[in-house]
């Protein structure tokens, strides 16, 4: 074994290990989840109290957990709803509104025990109906989820989707507190999705005003219940004094809105203390780095920044010509440049930590090296009649600007000429994305959860509503099939590196980079803990301010 196939097996075990084996210790109880309030009241009075000021780099299109696909408005609804588990900083699978839980006949059975002192914010104690109209609705709103593959190995669930039966066999509540829900057969990763965001437990009777009024005056039961919602401007959250796990060390959060990431604005009002925190790209990292009382988080995060094609546009339906534009691009060159190293190139889909991340793609690699000395004599004809082209973008900050324009340089030198619109509403960016006309899109996915699926199976499967590219492959359908339901780690793990290989081949995509989580932090904010699935699905219960 080469000590690069060494690293791949450790890279796998390591992973696979993270994210399977929590899961199986299903007896953990609620109590014994770490906590960093201390049981001496003389040294947590003074964590108490204050507004925390936090960015939004855009306008969320909705603050119901149910439809939110943009990583602003997942940053609110961590705060406001709880599911039956959540991750760890370290993404272990710890409890939530479920006190503990047991698997049983080989994971086929799931046994839900719910706290008992778990309330929503209009007071109402949470019990096992709860959970299962918060689930059911998922199976029928549109679009349908991300969460909805993995929902749909509830036993009855496929019947109820269709719309043939008006319950779903497989969730049942015992008694207020006992909930069971049945798979079709045993699923690794059920537990795992119900961690998702999507799965956040809402209140039956809050939605019967309306799912548009919901969606702007959310009720959870979260650590922070909402206040009020000014357009492109401010949600202001209070913080929800009965809540199971202990009353919040703040007072609420406010999170300031700079429709399409004005990042020039974030940091100027960073310096004039009027926000505690701020993402750090590029020039502001060095710029930050040199006050030493400023807090600095680096942290690896499974997430991919890529250029995606319209697959059935006329003008890219030809793969060769996805993949000239692709090879004219030196990622080295663009984070050297533009992010000051502060992003790891992107080889693959799959980021590293994760099962089936390929850390030497031999394809990639020689993307990244090729120079183009005189580009324009190596076009093919094909690729000389495409014409202008079009990249949309939903964030307009200097370092997308600068980025988008070193992509439209580089393409220049091929003799293409690159338009780049701009369109930060993010609902508007969505409707654009699943319009005719889109041609060519900046995206950046964060996996919802620790597994390999959640990279593969929203992008690309053909009836995935995440899969803006319109790929298609039933060859590559079929393999997302039968990878989820794979036991075996290790020939999971394969399973979804071929799956890259033959996606990266029809170049659907331009895996560009895979993000970090970098922020800063005034010097009296306390209790940050992030985890690798991004800043933005990091809970504010345990921070407070000195």
């Amino acid at each position: 074994m080469t000590m690069k196939h060494l690293y791949s097996l450790l890279i796998i075990c390591l992973a696979v290990v993270m994210i399977t084996v929590n899961p199986l210790m299903g007896q953990m109880n609620a109590e014994e989840r770490p906590t960093s309030q201390s049981t001496n009241a003389n040294k947590t009075e003074n964590r108490y109290g204050g507004i925390y000021r936090a960015p939004l780099l855009n306008n969320p299109s909705t603050l119901d957990p149910a439809y939110v696909q943009d990583m602003y408005g997942v940053t609110v609804v961590q705060q406001l709803f709880d599911g039956l588990v959540q991750f760890s900083p370290d993404l272990f699978v710890i409890p939530a509104l479920a006190e503990n839980w047991q698997a049983e006949e080989s994971g086929k059975v799931y046994r839900f025990r719910l706290r008992n002192d778990a309330h929503f914010h209009n007071g109402r104690k949470i019990v096992s109906h709860d959970i299962i109209f918060s689930l059911t609705r998922l199976f029928r709103i549109d679009p349908p989820p991300a969460i909805l593959p993995h929902l749909l190995r509830i036993s009855g669930a496929k019947e109820y989707a269709e719309k043939k039966l008006e319950t779903i066999s497989g969730l049942t509540a015992v008694d207020d507190r006992t909930l069971v829900i049945r798979l079709e057969e045993p699923y690794a990763p059920f537990l795992i999705a119900l961690g998702m965001y999507q799965a956040k437990i809402v209140p039956a009777e809050e939605l019967e005003k309306g799912e548009d009024y919901f969606a702007h005056h959310p009720v959870g039961s979260g650590p922070f219940k909402f206040s009020s919602w000014e357009e492109n401007e401010k949600i202001k959250l209070e913080k929800f004094s009965d809540y199971y796990a202990g009353s919040p060390y703040l007072d609420g959060i406010d999170f300031f809105i700079y429709p399409g990431g004005q990042l020039d604005e974030v940091f100027a009002d960073f310096q004039k203390n009027v926000l505690d925190e701020m993402p750090v790209y590029g020039k502001i990292r060095e710029r930050l780095a040199v006050d030493k009382n400023i807090k600095m988080i680096h942290r690896p995060s499974l997430s991919l920044l890529f250029y995606g094609f319209n697959c059935q546009n006329p003008r890219f339906k030809d793969p060769r010509i996805r993949k000239e534009l692709s090879e004219a691009l030196d990622r080295q060159e663009l984070v050297s440049q533009i992010y000051r190293g502060q992003f790891e190139i992107a080889r693959s889909i799959i980021p590293p930590g994760l099962p089936g991340y390929l850390p030497e793609n031999e394809r990639i690699e020689r993307e990244k090296r090729r120079r183009f000395k005189d580009p324009g004599a190596q076009v093919s004809e094909e690729l000389k009649k495409i014409g202008p082209v079009e990249i949309v973008s939903n964030v307009q900050s200097p370092f997308s600007q600068a980025e988008l324009n070193y992509v439209r340089e580089c393409w220049a030198r091929l003799g293409i000429s690159t338009d780049i619109k701009y369109i930060t509403n993010w609902a508007e960016f969505e409707r654009y994305l699943k319009s005719d006309g889109l041609q060519i899109f900046r995206y950046a996915w964060f996996a919802d959860i620790p597994d390999p699926d959640n990279f593969l199976q929203p992008l690309f499967a053909s009836d995935s509503q995440n899969n803006f590219m319109r790929y298609k492959d039933n060859k590559v359908d079929k393999m997302l099939r039968d990878a989820v339901g794979m036991l075996d780690p290790i020939a999971r793990a394969e399973m979804y590196q071929q799956l890259q290989r033959t996606i990266l081949d029809s170049v659907p995509i331009i895996p560009l980079l895979y993000l970090s989580v970098d922020s800063a932090y005034q010097p009296f904010v306390q209790g940050i803990q992030v985890s690798p699935l991004g800043a933005h699905t990091m809970s504010y219960h345990r921070v407070w301010v000195k």
